[in-house]
């Protein structure tokens, strides 16, 4: 079947969601719909029973939609929850919370999910405003993400918000109130006077809050954007270029540094400095191979850099 057969197939078989009784145990494409009267913020510009949002699952649409994307307190592990939640935040004066402790520790801040009572009144908005359907694709992983590409780009649905939907009007406005509600999130956090890093001063212990500037040996990237990815580049913020050899006044330099990414040994470059001598990012440009094939990064990836004994930079993907 072709794409437009595909995307065919998707709109006839869509059913409200509290109508469907049974969900495909098969891995494939899923489509979710807006029936609504008046979509939040965006108002009628959204029509009724426009598909907005595609996803895929490799497991099983039943592992995937009823029990993930429908779920009360899984908004933490789905995209199109926390986008829903993140538009709904303060017509239905919902509460952003922390995904979880471990986010805060690696410094994945835009992470969040929403309290139980928000959390339920985004599960009951969602079975009272949204239809969906499913195409069944019993194939490779590889094949089912191209295929999802495709019905994406063809379809710009609200909700995708990734790389693969560029083109989607609605883009930056979704991402700016996912970006508000992770704010609030972390505002709200007790997390961050935690684990705190002590010091001495004239033998005094004193205590500095320090999710703002780690200064362990290891640091977080989670600023890859579009250009970035282009350029093959990893912008060393800050906050972070203690990890990385010191900056100079003057003239940028450059520095060939030994770095692991898995199995693989490699170099890669790193720059820093500014003829005025302000303190700016440093910028480690990896090959195509490692940034590409190796470390597979793209916009949003999120990336652990650490220093071995043997000053060796271990670079993981998150």
């Amino acid at each position: 079947m072709t794409t437009e057969e595909i995307i065919e197939l998707l709109k006839e078989r869509e059913a409200d969601f509290l109508k469907t009784k049974t969900f495909s145990q098969l891995p494939g494409i899923y489509a979710f719909f807006y029936i609504g009267n008046d979509f939040p913020l965006l108002g009628d510009s959204i029509s009724k029973h426009q598909i907005i949002y595609i996803g895929k699952t490799e497991s099983s649409q039943e592992k995937r939609d009823s029990k993930t994307h429908f779920t009360t307190g899984k908004t933490g592990s789905s995209t199109v929850r926390k986008s829903i939640g993140s538009i709904l935040c303060v017509k239905e004066n919902l509460t952003p919370i922390p995904r979880n402790e471990s986010d805060y520790s690696k410094r994945r801040f835009s992470h969040f999910k929403f309290d139980n009572a928000s959390e339920i009144k985004i599960t009951n908005w969602m079975k009272n405003n949204m239809a969906l359907s499913f195409y069944e694709y019993p194939k490779s992983k590889e094949k089912i993400d191209k295929l999802e590409t495709e019905i994406i780009k063809q379809l710009k649905p609200i909700l995708n918000i990734d790389h693969k939907n560029l083109k989607n009007p609605y883009l930056n406005q979704i991402k700016q109130l996912r970006k508000n509600c992770a704010s609030i999130a972390f505002k709200n956090s007790d997390f961050k006077n935690q684990n705190p890093v002590k010091t001495k001063t004239n033998k005094t212990e004193i205590t500095k809050k320090s999710l703002g500037t780690f200064t362990s040996g290891y640091v977080f990237i989670d600023n890859i954007t579009k250009s970035d990815v282009k350029s093959r580049n990893i912008r060393i913020k800050v906050e972070n270029k203690h990890l990385f050899p010191e900056e100079k006044s003057g003239q940028p330099i450059s520095y060939s540094l030994n770095f692991k990414a898995g199995n693989t040994d490699f170099i890669a470059k790193y720059t820093i400095g500014s003829k005025d001598g302000k303190s700016r990012s440093g910028v480690l440009k990896l090959d195509d191979s490692i940034y590409q094939e190796n470390l597979k990064i793209q916009i949003g990836t999120s990336l652990k850099i650490s220093k071995s004994k043997d000053d060796k930079y271990i670079i993981e993907r998150l």
